[in-house]
């Protein structure tokens, strides 16, 4: 792959050179400087922008361009994924609305570890809650950024530093703040169609459509008003395998001759079959001491996922319905939207903005081409198994102003109150989803009185005893400074306390940050804060039960799974205890390079401990474990999940971020990147296991629930770029490398390893007119896949390790129509 070396070797050579210069003068780079270090930002510091390289605390900048280039057919945790060396999303596939919701994380954290803003305001949580085997934040319910249109986007900020006194709980990991369009006039339109490299077998290879438009208007000469709206249809993905195993009953004590031509391709797993619509506005009026503005998002998303196939031969199905067995769909059907509206004006020297937001996600669980064997065949196929919803009301007053102070030094002051409702609700749906219609196969069958597996096949169920609703108030309030000890010296300090009415408690949280000028092109900063993350409501009141195929000691295996709230009589009689808040400590220390126009360099290491992480069990099963279930109603069967305080961890990291901008004169101008992440999480300590689960001889927190933790994701991840430009013509090359990774199990000879992948991507854009372009392109254009599995497959998944950061699907070609005017 000779790209890769290319890449290397230019990006090296682009680089050092400039650096060693830097390092020979004291002096501002003669002409004006272009680079990303130059950028402004609002994220990180109250009342007074700063710039990427001047911010005390790291944070990258990406534009609205780059967002439009890969928002076709990419989500915009994706593009995310593309862009920050820190930031890592999971394709995961086959795993109802994880496929759809995907976790992702900043740093070696997850979702909930990072809070989302969209123009400076919180953003609400998603209904849909991380459940995927593998995921670090189980049972959370992190912003779904994939919800905001791309089209509306201006640029976006992503603090990488804790800054939970700063902007509250979930901030651990850092902020990414969605800055809107704000423009008074103009507009943009894309439309792009593009699909997956053609697998030959599976028909399936996610025939992407998506279209893209925004538009600015002026309201008079006081305000502007940008709207946005943003489609896309995907077709599902399917990457599967043979299933193993005979499918029909023995026909005279021989095999049924229908073996031989069966379809075994029964797997449609993969990334769901989407349709989507979403729209935005952002707006401002000036009604003349203050200013009046206003952001609303509003989407709808259906979606479909494919799950593994039932067999004919199974208490899983019954015959009449399906002779040749049958493959469930898990079904969702989605609908998002948040609104605010505020003053901002100055009183008495103060700057004051008031605001009151409002969202709500509700989501409609279901599945389809499915069966509940236990009702025979009077089954339904069709069931919608549960709905979720998720409000937040949050309503700020943010104060600050600025000081003279120390002979002219400027000490900016800031200070602010929040409080905020939330609220999660579950319910079930259908009874039919549920029920157990008591179902026993007659004589004279093979399967004769052995009783039809009880729920939906496929499907994640509520019962009305699983069913959640749960609310909580939070009042805060925070004071911020930032002081100009001297013209080289800045020091920055917040404080900010919490309070919940529910078993979280009260809290507070402390920052100190510092930069120092030790030349106008190279800073040095540091940080040190504490933080913390009240157990999420879904944490601490979802229930549900599955029949689904899991890893269970290195071979897939359909059981009923269930997950019972912390403070049910079942996950009291197994030893759980009350959620308490995560809290955390994040120390960084870095420094920022711009030694010459268009150059930007920053190196960033840090270290956050995090105590009491909250997270699943592993599946617990016994003996004792059954006849618990059993005392409680349950049929004994499943095996037992719950939510505990279970670990503190320990990550370590470093992030390199570099950018040249590069005038080649009559060969046009080249701009080339480097992004690197190292991240290393280690588990410090366990919590002991509870008596009632050592005296069933079971373990809280197994083996292979750990390595989600420490091995699940690449320790590294080097990103490499160039995006040449001339004339009308423009060439963009992104090069990635994701580390190896793996995935333990609870017998080590189980364990799975993955090595480490290059990903290239390409796209190639010519501008047809002043106003429109033309691009084709492709991701993974060497179409790379994950080292194969080591487990037997028999059900028919994907030979390639599913957890992948960078997808098991292969590559992506498109073409895409932009317009701008």
């Amino acid at each position: 792959m000779h790209i890769v070396p290319s890449l290397l070797a230019l990006s090296v050579a682009l680089l050092t050179p400039v650096v060693a210069q830097a390092q020979q003068a004291d002096a501002p780079p003669a002409e004006p400087d272009a680079s990303e270090g130059n950028a402004i930002v609002v994220t990180g510091s109250r009342g007074q922008p700063r710039t990427v390289a001047s911010s005390p605390t790291p944070i990258d900048v990406i534009s609205g361009d780059d967002i439009a280039r890969l928002g076709g057919a990419l989500q915009l945790r994706d593009v995310l994924t593309q862009l920050v060396p820190s930031f890592q999303a999971q394709q995961v596939g086959s795993s109802s609305f994880d496929s759809v919701a995907r976790p992702a994380g900043l740093r070696g954290l997850s979702g909930v570890h990072v809070l989302v803003l969209v123009n400076g305001k919180r953003r609400h949580n998603s209904a849909l809650i991380n459940l995927n085997s593998g995921n670090v934040s189980a049972g959370g319910n992190p912003v779904d950024l994939d919800q905001i249109p791309a089209s509306a986007i201006e640029r976006i900020e992503v603090l990488r530093d804790g800054a939970a006194a700063q902007y509250g709980s979930d901030a651990i990991a850092g902020v990414i703040n969605i800055i809107l369009k704000s423009n008074a006039r103009g507009g943009t339109a894309n439309i792009e169609a593009g699909q997956r490299y053609r697998d030959g077998v599976n028909g399936s290879d996610g025939e992407t459509v998506s279209a893209q438009l925004s538009q600015g208007f002026a309201l008079g000469d006081r305000g502007s008003l940008a709207l946005a709206i943003d489609g896309k249809y995907q077709n599902a993905t399917v990457r599967n395998s043979d299933v193993t195993g005979s499918f029909y009953f023995p026909v005279s004590g021989q095999p049924d001759p229908r073996e031989a031509t069966v379809n075994r391709r029964t797997y449609q797993g993969g990334l769901p079959q989407l349709r989507q619509i979403q729209g935005a506005l952002n707006g401002t009026y000036d009604l003349g001491n203050v200013a009046a503005y206003a952001t609303a998002t509003l989407g709808y998303r259906e979606a479909r996922v494919g799950q593994a196939g039932r067999k004919p031969n199974s208490t899983s199905n019954i015959l009449a319905i399906y002779p040749d067995g049958f493959t469930p769909y898990y079904t969702l059907q989605e609908t998002d939207g948040q609104f605010t509206g505020g003053l901002r004006g100055a009183i008495g020297g103060w700057k004051l903005d008031l605001s009151s937001t409002y969202g709500r996600d509700y989501a409609r669980s279901g599945a389809e081409n499915s069966l509940n064997a236990s009702l025979g065949a009077s089954s339904p196929t069709a069931f919608g198994t549960f709905s979720a919803a998720f409000d937040q009301w949050t309503n700020n007053l943010d104060l600050t102003r600025s000081y003279a102070v120390f002979g002219g030094r400027n000490l900016q002051v800031s200070a602010g109150a929040e409080y905020r409702y939330e609220s999660y609700v579950t319910k079930a749906l259908d009874p039919a989803a549920y029920v157990n219609g008591g179902y026993v196969y007659p004589a004279g069958t093979p399967l004769a009185r052995q009783p039809g597996a009880v729920g939906a096949q496929g499907a994640i169920i509520v019962t009305p005893a699983d069913a959640a609703d749960i609310a909580r108030n939070i009042w805060a309030g925070y004071a911020d400074l930032a002081l100009d000890v001297t013209d080289r010296l800045l020091v920055t300090g917040a404080v900010r306390y919490e309070s919940y009415d529910d078993s979280a408690g009260e809290v507070w949280s402390g920052k100190v940050s510092a930069r120092y000028k030790v030349a106008d092109w190279l800073n040095l900063r540091g940080a040190f804060s504490n933080g913390f993350r009240a157990p999420s409501l879904a944490q601490q009141a979802y229930a549900q039960t599955s029949t689904q195929f899991n890893l269970v000691n290195g071979a897939y295996q359909l059981i009923e799974s269930k997950i019972v709230r912390t403070g049910s009589p079942v996950a009291a009689a197994l030893g759980a205890t009350p959620l308490r808040p995560e809290k955390s400590r994040n120390y960084s220390l870095g420094f920022a390079l711009t030694p010459l126009a268009g150059l930007s360099v920053t190196v960033d290491a840090y270290q956050i401990d995090i105590d009491d992480r909250i997270t699943l069990t592993g599946l617990l099963s016994s003996t004792g474990v059954r006849a618990i279930l059993r005392a409680n109603g349950f049929s004994g069967d499943q095996y037992v999940r719950f939510f505990t305080n279970a670990i503190d961890t320990r990550t370590r990291g470093l992030d390199i971020v570099g950018a040249y901008n590069l005038g080649l004169g009559s060969l046009g101008r080249l701009r080339t990147t480097i992004g690197y992440n190292h991240n290393v999480t280690n588990i410090r300590s366990i919590a002991p296991t509870p008596t009632q689960l050592a005296g069933l001889g079971l373990t809280l927190f197994d083996r292979q629930t750990q390595g989600y933790f420490t091995v699940s994701t690449p320790k590294d991840k080097l990103i490499l770029g160039l995006d040449w430009n001339l004339d009308r013509i423009g060439i963009n090359v992104k090069q990635t490398r994701y580390g190896k990774w793996a995935s333990l199990n609870n017998t080590p000879g189980l364990d799975q390893f993955y090595g480490a992948k290059w990903i290239t991507d390409v796209e190639i854009g010519y501008d047809i007119t002043q106003t429109a372009r033309l691009a084709v392109g492709a991701y993974n254009i060497f179409d790379t896949y994950p080292d194969r599995n080591t487990v037997t497959n028999t059900i028919g998944s994907s030979i390639y390790g599913a957890n992948s950061p960078f997808g098991a699907y292969g590559g992506y070609y498109y073409a895409r129509l932009a317009l701008r005017y």
